[in-house]
């Protein structure tokens, strides 16, 4: 049991410090790249408002998504392309990250750009691949949240996610749906941990865990950069540690959880500490 939550503790832990490491870059070049700029998908980050508009771009995004598997889950090549397509987008800004040590802006965009399309076409052939893909996916999507609002709308859209997470695990079920078909056709839209057998012959054992859980820590981590690193570092604590609760919780229930209250809750726990103690 410990080595499956090591291990997803770890994946966890490395798409928040790439996701940071992502975040310090794009808003290092925010101003400088034009195509960076254009990543920003609000007028006034600091629009409360913004909050209710993600939510409902969340809600529609999961409408889509479920209809999708009702109606066409036996044409798992539509699932591969939309997989194709999440992974190459948002890869690419992961990319462009780590080639903006060696290259200029233009040659850093193309060359990432490039570099994504590759990737996600190998991910196609290479399922070992997954848990990586699904790693960039969440640093690029959280990064993209994180420089379009700020540190209050995205507090309230998390914890409005939250009671998304919750319902529609625990009242609505198609979390519970979509997550079996994720699974079920290894998609790159969760991360897993696996374990071998105990006796030969016998199952294995994994945890899955899907990359929303993933991008949210990421999103606020992001933001909060901007604002002051030490926070950034608070949350990414707070995340993590409540993160090895909830895991060691659904390993002894062996049932369905919805992960995003509780993370929430230990990001807003570290953030507050850091503010108490003063360091921001």
């Amino acid at each position: 049991m410990m080595n499956l939550i090591a291990k997803m503790l770890l994946i966890f832990a490395i798409a928040q410090l790439l996701g940071v490491f992502v975040g310090s870059v794009i808003l290092q070049d925010m101003d400088k790249n034009p195509m960076v700029s254009g990543l920003v998908m609000t007028t006034d980050a600091n629009e409360p408002l913004n909050a209710v508009f993600f939510i409902g771009y969340i809600l529609a995004g999961a409408l889509v998504m479920i209809l999708l598997i009702r109606l066409l889950k036996a044409y798992e090549l539509i699932f591969r392309a939309l997989e194709f397509v999440l992974i190459s987008t948002s890869s690419s800004i992961v990319f462009y990250a780590f080639l903006r040590f060696f290259m200029g802006y233009e040659a850093s965009t193309i060359a990432a750009i490039i570099a994504a399309l590759c990737f996600s076409a190998a991910r196609s052939f290479l399922p070992p691949v997954k848990n990586l893909a699904a790693v960039l996916a969440t640093a690029g999507v959280g990064t993209i949240f994180g420089i379009s609002m700020g540190m209050l709308p995205l507090l309230l859209f998390l914890i409005m996610l939250s009671v998304y997470d919750f319902l529609s695990v625990f009242a609505t079920k198609h979390m519970v749906e979509m997550a079996d078909f994720i699974v079920r056709n290894d998609l790159a839209f969760t991360v897993t941990a696996r374990a071998p057998p105990a006796r030969p012959g016998g199952k294995e054992s994994r945890i899955d865990l899907g990359t929303g859980d993933m991008i949210a820590p990421i999103m606020l981590e992001v933001s909060a950069f901007a604002f002051n690193p030490l926070a950034s570092a608070f949350i990414f604590v707070g995340a993590v540690v409540s993160m090895a609760l909830f895991l060691t919780l659904v390993w002894k229930k062996r049932m369905v959880l919805p992960a995003l209250p509780p993370i929430v809750l230990g990001m807003i726990t570290g953030l507050l500490l850091g503010f108490l103690l003063g360091l921001y």
